[in-house]
């Protein structure tokens, strides 16, 4: 299995996107001749690749080819929700919260 470049990658995730050059150029605040250069061949340098990442919202991995998924830890919508939450209590409530859950974790997977 052959690995996707930088450069193709930033046009995969444009392209995916439904962007055209300029567009990105324009969201990115760089030139539409920067982000051809980008896809083309020259790579990009660090400040560029973290704004190509905040933008695509990816890994810096992901950019180079090092992972498969754009966050290959992301979490769902619900399981944000439920971290906001849990940030939200007091150090003593945080504890019995997590023995809660490992309770209910526990049950779940005895149950099959």
């Amino acid at each position: 299995m052959e690995t996707m470049t930088i450069n193709e990658r930033l046009k995969e995730l444009r392209i995916e996107n439904g962007l055209t050059q300029k567009q990105l150029a324009d969201k990115l605040g760089l030139g539409q001749t920067t982000i051809a250069t980008h896809e083309k061949s020259h790579m990009p340098q660090l400040d560029s690749l973290i704004a190509y990442a905040d933008y695509f919202e990816c890994t810096l991995d992901y950019l180079a080819g090092r992972e498969k998924t754009p966050l290959p830890y992301a979490l769902t919508e619900e399981e944000r929700e439920w971290v906001r939450l849990f940030r939200s209590l007091k150090p003593q409530t945080k504890s019995l919260a997590k023995k809660q859950l490992e309770l209910l974790a526990a049950f779940d997977g005895s149950r099959g």
